[in-house]
């Protein structure tokens, strides 16, 4: 039988983090009602160190799936080279975490999930890998932020980001191992360093797990070896529609995600939007069992601050370099 793996980082302190126990909760609820059986040869929850043998307790919840949970600190030490707090970027982290993958993980294809994500429909290995494919949502660039796929590009020594083409959408996304490996030697050949330490250096600029992965892909000319999209009839891997917005959560049609005809596999309700797994699980209580276990939220106000802090003073570089023409 064909499997895949799968990885999730998760964090529970921050400025978005404090409910995401409860997000997991609908995710793996979801899994449990849609996946096929014994689909995940592994799904690997990477955690801060701090917070490793509280989320071992809560992953008892999830245990019906073949669950390891990995202490980051054994395996990203070089975040504490960076470790002033304008350079301090969990969203930066977490994608070098998914681009990582490959030495955590030993099926060549793997699907990178966060805690806002959800399963829709019933899939199998078969739905997921296609002809020895991965199945890939295309979205045009354009629909992307640009910046996303120049800053990439520049990082990876590529003149060119077209943007007049689609590239790979966000999370959830299936991705490579082989071009995961690809792509870690590349910043390396054209910095010189180490690639986490490559990525973790440009904290200024905004570039992206997925737009770094596709580019180097599209550079080695192996983007069609290893992805490709839906076939005729087949449905896509996210839905047409997802809650990116907090205003959208009011007019939002769960019922249009699992409906016959709809055409997504996974749908998202975006976590920076505050709307509470509660909320979220009410309007998917009638698709699919979800039960959200008891969890402390933790609500650091000292660390809300230092990271509010970290990105105005982002900002204000980010300001700096423009009028300096860098």
């Amino acid at each position: 039988m064909t499997q895949i793996s799968a990885i999730l980082p998760i964090k529970t302190r921050g400025r978005h983090y404090a409910d995401n126990i409860g997000r997991c909760d609908i995710l793996f609820a979801s899994l449990r009602h849609f996946a096929a059986p014994d689909l995940f040869a592994r799904f690997v929850l990477v955690v801060p160190h701090d917070e490793v043998e509280e989320i071992k307790g809560y992953a008892k919840a999830w245990s019906d799936f073949p669950i390891e949970v990995v202490d980051e600190s054994l395996h990203m030490g070089v975040f504490a080279e960076f470790s002033q707090r304008h350079q301090i970027r969990n969203w930066h982290r977490q994608q070098i975490i998914k681009l990582y993958a490959p030495a955590l993980i030993d099926t060549e294809y793997f699907l990178v999930f966060d805690p806002d994500c959800f399963a829709t429909h019933p899939f199998s290995a078969d739905t997921l890998i296609v002809d020895g494919k991965a199945l890939t949502h295309y979205m045009p660039r354009t629909a992307d932020v640009p910046g996303y796929w120049e800053a990439s590009a520049r990082l990876l020594g590529i003149d060119d980001p077209h943007l007049e083409r689609d590239g790979i959408w966000m999370t959830p996304a299936i991705l490579s191992r082989t071009l995961c490996l690809n792509l870690q030697r590349r910043p390396e050949a054209v910095n010189g360093q180490e690639w986490r330490r490559v990525l973790l250096s440009h904290y200024m600029i905004d570039w992206t797990e997925y737009t770094l992965y596709w580019l180097n892909a599209e550079r080695e000319g192996l983007q069609d070896q290893y992805h490709t999209g839906p076939a005729h009839g087949q449905r896509a891997l996210h839905a047409d529609q997802s809650v990116w917005l907090a205003e959208q959560m009011q007019a939002w049609d769960a019922a249009r995600h699992f409906a016959p005809d709809s055409d997504g596999l996974f749908a998202v309700v975006q976590s920076n939007t505050h709307i509470s797994p509660q909320q979220v699980a009410r309007k998917l209580a009638p698709y699919f069992p979800i039960e959200i276990q008891p969890y402390e939220r933790h609500i650091d106000w000292a660390l809300k601050a230092a990271e509010l802090y970290s990105a105005v003073t982002r900002r204000g570089l980010k300001l700096l370099r423009r009028l300096r023409g860098l």
